[in-house]
């Protein structure tokens, strides 16, 4: 299949992870790579392997301890510092040992191991930016401004790397992330998945996510207890696994709305769920541009999110309802003035599905826009 940049031409892309673990950042890797190997182009995904299902560690993969260079998985500040050298002293073997066009670094780790490792190689560096919490832009911009681009996918984002993190304005590109059409799912399949989780219920509200301290779970649980005492029918599913599973649980129970809050864990069809859902609700402290509010408005639902970045992006009045962050009150009125009115709710699950019909969540024009970003890279690079 010919390159829709450059017909003929192909290149070698190594895209390197933190872990390659559950969650957006590695769908949209995988989904990238997939798509550039289609085109003919040679992918290598680089960094720490995880528990994605049927993720190749084959010839194609380079394992490093990306992993334990971050924050959250290195430990102590001198344990960080060694895994560093180890990865990057890896990876520059492995980069003498095999022509690399372009280095596409997904979050910070992986893109100072990969800016030590590349150091008089004359190989691009771009790094993507998925979002963190507010306090290590800066952070970030220190590191993200040693790469040749500084990819993000909201200009929400973008406008933070520059005035907080630093990164000129030149090497800031903003390229979204492609959304692959969802699967097909009888009719009586959603019908008898929403009566199992309905149960005596009359409204579904559901959350994919991750249960970790940047999605909120807690606030949402909060908001829960506030919107139950006078609309005890409304349910509500929280899909997803994670570090802090036992402890949200516990918090649940404690708030009282254990009845209310459904932990179904990992899901393997997340279409499903939101199709048997009436509203998706996503409480994060931070963002980029997820996933998830694309796949719910791909099931025909409307969206209230917290307005983290990327989030103010995807959703106006008209497919749903932007929050403050953390701010119960503003949670509890969106998700009951959505599902107390059946025409509104009617009137936002049709524009919800119109939207996700946009170029801007198409895989194929999202990810050409890459394509056509790494032969720019490779261009300036050679």
């Amino acid at each position: 299949m010919d390159s829709t940049s450059a017909p003929g031409r192909r290149l070698h892309v190594l895209e390197m992870q933190t872990q390659f673990g559950q969650g957006g950042i590695t769908r949209h890797v995988l989904s990238l790579s997939a798509w550039m190997r289609a085109h003919g182009h040679r992918v290598t995904l680089g960094g720490t392997p995880s528990d994605w299902p049927g993720l190749d560690t084959g010839s194609d993969f380079l394992d490093l301890p990306t992993k334990f260079v971050s924050s959250d998985g290195g430990g102590s500040l001198p344990s960080r510092l060694l895994s560093t050298a180890r990865a990057a002293w890896g990876l520059r073997g492995w980069l003498k040992q095999n022509r690399v066009d372009v280095i596409h670094a997904h979050e910070s780790a992986p893109a100072l191991v990969a800016n030590f490792a590349r150091a008089g190689t004359g190989i691009p560096l771009a790094v993507t930016y998925h979002g963190s919490e507010p306090s290590r832009i800066a952070a970030f911009g220190g590191i993200a401004r040693k790469a040749d681009l500084v990819i993000t996918p909201s200009h929400s984002s973008a406008r933070d790397l520059a005035t907080i993190g630093g990164v000129p304005e030149d090497r800031l590109k903003v390229l979204g992330l492609g959304v692959n059409p969802p699967p097909d799912d009888a009719p009586e399949a959603v019908a008898a998945l929403r009566r199992e989780l309905l149960g005596d219920g009359e409204r579904l509200v559901i959350t994919l996510a991750r249960l970790h301290h940047q999605k909120g779970i807690d606030i949402l649980i909060d908001a829960v207890a506030r919107i139950v005492p006078d609309h005890p029918g409304y349910r509500f599913v929280v899909a997803g696994d994670g570090p802090d599973a036992a402890k949200l649980k516990t918090r649940a129970r404690e708030a009282g709305v254990e009845g209310q809050i459904n932990f179904v864990g990992h899901i393997t069809r997340p279409h499903l769920y939101l199709r048997a859902a009436d509203l998706f609700l996503l409480t994060s402290r931070w963002e980029a541009l997820p996933f998830s509010i694309v796949e719910a408005f791909q099931a025909g639902i409307p969206a209230v999110a917290a307005s983290c970045s990327g989030v103010v992006e995807l959703i106006d009045d008209t497919v749903g309802a932007v929050v403050p962050v953390g701010d119960i009150d503003a949670i509890r009125s969106a998700v009951i003035r959505i599902l107390g009115d059946g025409e509104v709710l009617a009137a936002m699950s049709a524009a919800a599905l119109a939207r996700s019909k946009l170029d801007r969540f198409d895989p194929d024009w999202v990810h050409a826009q890459f394509e056509k970003t790494y032969f720019a890279l490779a261009g300036q690079g050679g």
